[in-house]
């Protein structure tokens, strides 16, 4: 079912539609607060916290962008009023989001060089400004498209595709002095 068709269902008081939509999406918003910092007990909590203001304001709720935008920014804003809005969020490694799975069609050799370049991407990725690995973390682990990420963070898109654009020719330009050292 479609995010808007679950919406409309939810604001209309239908609990199953509500639940889908809690079971589509916790797994997404625990790997994402993960990356941001937040420890358990908080990011759970901020999970839980969202979805009880999404049905408790089911009916008057208004969003402007996609569901998956508006849980993402909402967990992040919850995430940072549990830590302090002026405290820094720590990134955790890769290891604490789910891996993607990877195709049971590939060969040893091919899994292995693909977990080494996500290894070799994933440090190049830590080189970076903390603003530019979160949002290109954003885009590349938890596939998000450049206007939602702006719109959890408050930028301009454009700012989003500097950012993406500046972390691959970084990532890129490392990759080449590793291949052809001088």
């Amino acid at each position: 079912m479609e995010d808007i068709e679950l919406l409309s269902k939810v604001k209309a008081d239908d609990r199953d539609a509500f639940n889908s939509l809690f079971l589509k999406y916790y797994p997404l918003l625990a790997d994402f607060y993960r990356f941001l910092g937040a420890g358990t007990d908080d990011g759970e909590d901020a999970i839980a916290d969202v979805f009880l203001d999404l049905w408790l304001k089911r009916q008057r709720l208004q969003i402007h962008t996609s569901i998956k935008s508006y849980l993402y920014g909402a967990v992040k804003n919850r995430i940072y009023t549990l830590n302090g809005k002026n405290q820094k969020m720590q990134l955790l490694p890769e290891e604490y989001a789910s891996e993607q799975p990877i195709s049971d069609q590939l060969h040893p050799d091919e899994i292995l060089f693909r977990k080494e370049r996500r290894v070799m991407i994933q440090r190049f990725v830590d080189e970076l400004p903390e603003q530019g690995k979160l949002i290109f973390m954003m885009h590349w682990q938890h596939q998000l498209e450049h206007q939602e990420i702006a719109e959890i963070l408050n930028i301009s898109p454009n700012t989003v595709k500097t950012h993406i654009y500046r972390a691959i020719n970084y990532c890129r330009k490392r990759l080449l002095l590793l291949n052809n050292p001088q």
